[in-house]
């Protein structure tokens, strides 16, 4: 989990794993301070409610209360909270019970209080108390820009307008909504959200207004519609439920020219059956079979294509070819690879509950027959990623919770891959801990949880590890939290939570980076934020979230695969996303056509995502292969899966899962993929 996940994840570390940063923080109190914490049933919280703008700073106090209300004194305390939208500083030396509370980015954010109490075993725990919410407004409203639209206003025509409203500081206000309006309407209409459908030709004024108070007016002329024809033409007439059909549509005037800056709007609908979509690029993607009609129109002329959907590859069962794991701890990331000595390994790390502190290694050579041969005992209480290098010379576990708090990397010589020896450990700068890696080359990229950047490390040398580089969002600021890095050799994709998918340039040669300075490309986020994993194939980025704290999380995160396109790299967008709704994605891998998702509660799901992309993947049928992860007995948690990575390796699919181990899986299609 990263460091500054949301609620839900927050809270599981300190009330579960026992993060060291917070003991650190607030050691072990005396007995009678403990005693106190048992006769903590609230708090009141001043002020109440707890709202400020970004960038400024609030006092807040906190008075504990027993079960009649009265003030409890002595007790020891803190708060925990899992966004980026405010940060919190305790101040109890100077004025007691108080935090100072900053604002760093727009949003509301619950937090929690949560009170030392004794354990049956002479420690503490920490036990949750009351929770409450900060609201952080954006600076001021200034200014409402209106962009020019991609279409000519030719009457009879729909398009959208858009418009961002703007803060005192040039920057796009976070929460001001935009609503729209005519001044014209026997000329021009516009819905509230800024769909304009010019009604004859004219001279047209729309105003955007945002939250009521600051506006913007577009005065434009309408103009006859030269349009007397339009053609319309599949580019296929028979697809599969998922497969993307593209549209020739020839617009013309009354001499025959084509007409290039027309607003076209499109419609399917379904001759014997229904779901299908349409996109404003003229995009069609059906999730059931059957005949469908598409239409084009612009103004009173419209134009018709018939297209055919037959049903998609089908799901073909995945077979069980071994399950091994210890029983008693948490398994985290795994890496399978062929060594050195010819035989096949997989090395899996391990997670808090249980221990956390060995990489375990198996011998998967006869993939029916898993044997542990050895594992390498380091000082932490998370071993979370496992790397090995492209030569399968040398791997990277990473460390979080080092009893010495001095966490970092850990570099093992694999000349003999069955007993790997460690050789050398990197922990400058690093000591809060490293929670994930990615090996390129020689070069390492390795996620620091302290300081939320990206750590270039140099490993030409693997006994000596140092230091080549660093890249981060926004340097100096601390509300940002960078989760996982992805890369290719030529750019490098970051998972940075609320801030979503970053792409950097780190030896393409298209924006000036290398790989050890990069250079930043783009950027794309998402409303929910929680972006945890990105992995790219052809042109198409598949990033996972991870959700927690939601009202449906009692049994584990949500969280999906959002899809982008990046096939113009300067513009990520979003196409098309694979749910499964009652259950939560965690690491994935996407090779030869086929994603790969370690689903957390819903197991290994495989999902078919050749050719282009829109749309909901798993209502088009795309998911070709599924299994439970689960199992009775000799795991860690019976009958409960939790899946973590997948990848594939000599046709069999490997799994780790946090409460049953290592899977071996194998599936076969049932046919081609590619159309």
């Amino acid at each position: 989990m990263a460091r500054r996940a949301p609620l839900g994840a927050v809270l599981l570390a300190v009330l579960t794993l026992g993060p060291p940063a917070l003991e650190a923080q607030i050691p072990q109190g005396s007995s009678a301070e403990l005693t106190a914490g048992l006769r903590v049933r609230g708090a009141r919280l001043t002020p109440d409610p707890l709202a400020l703008v970004r960038g400024d700073t609030v006092l807040l106090t906190i008075a504990l209360t027993d079960r009649e209300g009265a003030r409890v004194r002595g007790a020891r305390f803190a708060i925990s909270w899992g966004s980026d939208v405010f940060n919190a500083k305790s101040i109890k030396d100077s004025v007691p019970d108080s935090y100072l509370i900053v604002g760093t980015r727009p949003g509301e954010a619950p937090f929690q209080i949560l009170v030392q109490v004794p354990n049956d075993s002479g420690g503490f725990r920490w036990n949750p108390i009351g929770t409450a919410t900060v609201q952080v407004d954006d600076w001021p409203l200034a200014s409402v820009e209106i962009h020019e639209p991609r279409y000519a206003p030719y009457a009879g025509t729909t398009f959208r307008m858009t418009a961002t409203p703007m803060t005192n500081r040039e920057t796009e206000h976070a929460l001001a909504s935009i609503q729209w309006r005519s001044e014209t309407p026997t000329v021009a209409l516009v819905t509230p959200t800024g769909v304009v459908t010019i009604s004859r030709p004219g001279t047209a004024t729309l105003v955007a207004t945002a939250d009521d108070r600051v506006a913007a007016r577009h005065t434009f002329q309408a103009l006859p519609n030269p349009v007397q024809q339009l053609v319309i033409t599949p580019r296929a007439t028979t697809a599969r439920t998922g497969d993307v059909v593209r549209f020739d549509v020839a617009a013309l005037d009354r001499s025959g020219q084509r007409v290039r800056d027309l607003a076209l709007s499109y419609a399917a609908h379904g001759l014997d059956s229904a779901g299908a979509d349409m996109y404003e690029d003229g995009a069609f993607v059906a999730e059931n079979p059957g005949a469908y009609k598409v239409v084009a129109t612009a103004g009173q002329l419209g134009a018709e294509a018939v297209v055919e959907v037959i049903p998609r590859v089908k799901a073909t069962p995945v077979e069980l070819v071994a399950r091994a794991g210890p029983p008693d701890v948490a398994t985290s990331d795994l890496w399978v690879f062929e060594g050195k000595d010819g035989r096949d390994y997989a090395y899996t790390g391990t997670h808090a509950q249980g221990g956390g502190q060995r990489m375990y290694v198996w011998d998967v050579t006869e993939p029916s027959d898993i044997v542990l041969v050895d594992s390498v005992l380091v000082d932490a209480r998370v071993v979370n990623d496992v790397k090995v290098n492209g030569d399968a010379s040398w791997a990277i576990i990473t460390r979080e919770g080092a009893s010495t708090r001095r966490n970092g990397i850990v570099v093992l010589d694999l000349t003999d891959p069955a007993h790997p020896d460690i050789i050398a450990e990197l922990t400058d700068s690093l000591t809060a801990g490293i929670h994930n890696v990615w090996i390129n080359g020689d070069v390492v990229y390795a996620v620091n949880d302290g300081t939320n950047a990206m750590n270039i490390l140099d490993l030409s040398d693997p006994t000596n590890p140092r230091h080549a580089g660093r890249w981060e969002i926004r340097p100096g600021e601390e509300n940002k939290s960078l989760h996982d890095v992805w890369a290719d050799g030529r750019y490098a994709y970051l998972s940075y939570w609320d801030d979503g998918l970053v792409i950097l340039d780190i030896g393409a040669g298209t924006h000036g980076g290398t790989p050890t300075a990069p250079a930043f490309v783009s950027s794309i986020a998402y409303g929910m934020g929680n972006t945890h994993t990105a992995y790219r194939e052809g042109n198409y980025v598949f990033v996972g979230d991870e959700i927690f704290g939601c009202d449906k999380c009692v049994n584990g995160p949500r969280g999906y695969i959002h899809v982008m396109d990046v096939s113009d790299l300067d513009a990520p967008r979003e196409v098309a996303r694979f749910e499964v709704p009652e259950a939560g994605a965690h690491n994935i891998w996407v090779e030869n056509g086929l994603l790969y998702i370690a689903y957390y509660q819903g197991g290994l799901r495989i999902v078919d995502v050749t050719g282009e992309l829109r749309g909901d993947l798993y209502a088009q049928g795309r998911q070709i292969g599924w299994y439970h992860t689960a199992a009775p007995r000799d795991v860690l948690q019976p009958n409960a899966p939790l899946a973590w990575g997948p990848q594939p390796f000599k046709g069999n699919i490997f799994v780790s899962d946090m409460n049953s181990g290592l899977w071996v899986l194998h599936h076969e299609r049932s046919e081609r993929l590619s159309p």
